[in-house]
């Protein structure tokens, strides 16, 4: 009885934990006065309840989503080009644009540019902007009402 119950914790250990091997490429040891540390160059093979092989290299990620509510109704507003080069129209198509704000986020999430549409259809100059994707959130009244990701060349 106590063998075939070492003999199952054994077998649920190898099911539920995951093992690392590592096939390196070069490596070795930095020492200085206040301590020392191991490194490695090349792929790991990483195995998940002994049932997956996955190679590559381990990096930690973070998953970010973005959520934003919009306001109900579909808004006809279009942009275009898509994607840009250096000039952006936003057109409302006969929609309301009085008190319409706009904000641009880069790539990481910052605020670029903001600004306020004066006009029913508008140029938004991308020329001096790198070639990346772009998130333009239009605002009526402090309310979001459309959200269009950009390409710029």
């Amino acid at each position: 009885m106590k063998k075939s119950l070492s003999t199952l914790s054994l077998l649920l250990s190898f099911l539920f934990c995951s093992a690392q091997q590592s096939v390196n490429a070069s490596g070795g040891n930095a020492y200085w006065s206040s301590g020392a540390v191991s490194y490695s160059i090349g792929q790991i093979d990483y195995s998940s309840a002994g049932s997956q092989l996955t190679e590559g290299v381990q990096q930690p990620y973070e998953i970010v989503s973005l959520a934003v509510s919009e306001t109900s109704g579909e808004k006809n507003i279009a942009l275009y080009p898509n994607p840009v080069k250096d000039i952006l129209f936003v057109d409302f198509n006969g929609e309301k644009y009085v008190n319409a704000q706009y904000l641009l986020f880069d790539s990481q999430g910052r605020i670029i540019r903001k600004g306020i549409f004066s006009q029913k259809k508008t140029e938004l100059d991308f020329s001096a902007l790198p070639a990346s994707a772009y998130i333009i959130q239009i605002f009526q009244d402090s309310k979001n009402i459309k959200i269009f990701k950009i390409i710029k060349k």
